[in-house]
């Protein structure tokens, strides 16, 4: 009776110590965290345990392998003195251990790990405690391994950008986040790696600058035909922009009207280059405080223009319209399986609005659709790439202005090459 008493008290220490280790493993750390900070004693103790996974996996797996090591013993006992097959027995054994010890508990565990944590932990515990000595030998003896073969996890991340990445298209795909939200946690995580060109949204052709020599009259006019609020200054051609204007001197300017517009520019404009990163342009326009910076090619010549606004869009993932954005959104109506959005939205941009994969060799859009097809489309003529469908919706002296992607269903697909 008494080995029938130990054998069955045995599994249950199995079934436990499985359980609890999946339980402690998958546990959510930052529901702990935020119990633990608002004052929850229990909580403080079991995130202790759980940070410290090397401690507490080590202590779990020897719990668990001593009643696994013990049982056959017993039951061989057990079959001997009862007549019994000594391998039936031992195979019965082994069977109802890995079901009832191993994959039953972990599955269990697995599914309500937040709340069998809390409930395992106390026994756990103790049982940390009482085998520390041997989890402080085990844990020595792991790192110098580790360390044999030239790997170092002491200063590793416990988890990669990548892996937040991750993170957050499941939370997506399962509700958890919005598209807004989604966009928005991207690109903060994207933005250090990111250069101007990257970001870029005003390339050279687009720029409307303004002479440094222009009167007031002219001016006034460029002004009400264009409504920006800021405006490159150059000195013959746009490799030469020497200052900005912005509108608001425009006032000052009426009591003065026969000084030229430099003189009320700022002339000490932020140059940058179409290479550098955009969290040093970002700062450098706060530091200086500034709203807008020159972009440089390689060659020092103007690539374009790039504004503090380009870059907060870029971090927060979507449009901000003000006033003087007038109808020049980037994106306009979408879908889940169709967007309509300008030529020059950056294919990074599309990418993460439209949970698309388009390479990103071209700066925006309408590079991209030049370069696979080889010339310039003309309006109602589409593209086909990789299960998109990119219908040119309108073309303005050459240039693609606004396009309709649309995801092309793969049931509808198969049935269009059978028939």
């Amino acid at each position: 009776m008494f080995y029938f008493i130990a054998i069955i008290l045995l599994f249950i220490a199995s079934s436990f110590f499985s359980g609890s280790e999946t339980a402690l493993t998958a546990a959510n750390k930052i529901k702990i965290q935020a119990r633990a900070d608002a004052g929850d004693k229990k909580s403080q103790r079991l995130l202790k345990t759980v940070k410290n996974t090397e401690e507490f996996i080590a202590g779990i797996l020897i719990a668990n392998n001593i009643p696994n090591i013990i049982l056959p013993s017993l039951v061989t006992i057990v079959a001997l003195e009862y007549g019994w097959n000594v391998g039936i027995s031992t195979a019965i054994l082994t069977v109802l251990i890995i079901i009832f010890a191993e994959v039953l508990p972990k599955s269990v565990a697995a599914a309500y790990p937040d709340r069998l944590a809390y409930v395992v932990y106390p026994i756990t515990r103790i049982m940390l405690i009482l085998l520390k000595p041997f989890t402080i030998f085990l844990n020595a003896l792991t790192r110098v391994v580790i360390k044999m073969l030239g790997r170092d996890d002491d200063n590793q991340a416990s988890f990669s950008k990548e892996e937040m990445r991750t993170m957050v298209d499941i939370g997506h795909d399962e509700g958890t986040f919005k598209n807004e939200e989604m966009h928005r946690l991207k690109g903060m995580l994207d933005f250090e790696t990111l250069n101007v060109a990257d970001v870029m949204q005003t390339p050279r052709i687009h720029i409307q600058g303004i002479p440094a020599d222009t009167d007031f009259e002219t001016a006034r006019s460029i002004l009400n035909e264009n409504q920006f609020s800021r405006y490159p200054i150059y000195d013959g051609d746009l490799d030469h922009i020497v200052g900005v204007f912005h509108t608001k001197f425009f006032v000052g300017w009426t009591l003065e009207p026969d000084k030229l517009i430099k003189d009320f520019s700022d002339l000490n404009p932020l140059y940058v280059y179409e290479f550098q990163p955009v969290q040093w342009v970002f700062k450098q326009m706060l530091q200086e405080k500034k709203h807008f910076a020159i972009v440089h090619d390689e060659y020092g010549g103007t690539e374009g223009i790039i504004t503090h606004e380009d870059l907060i869009e870029t971090m927060i993932g979507q449009d901000i319209e003000d006033e003087t954005d007038l109808d020049d959104k980037l994106i306009g109506n979408q879908t889940e399986h169709e967007i309509v959005c300008d030529g020059k939205i950056t294919l990074r941009r599309l990418n993460n609005a439209f949970n698309t994969n388009i390479p990103e060799g071209e700066d925006n859009l309408a590079g991209f659709i030049l370069n696979k097809l080889g010339y310039v489309p003309e309006v109602g003529e589409s593209l086909y790439h990789e299960e998109l469908t990119f219908e040119i919706l309108s073309i303005d002296d050459k240039r693609i202005e606004t396009v309709l992607i649309t995801k092309d269903d793969l049931e509808d697909d198969e049935e269009h090459s059978q028939s």
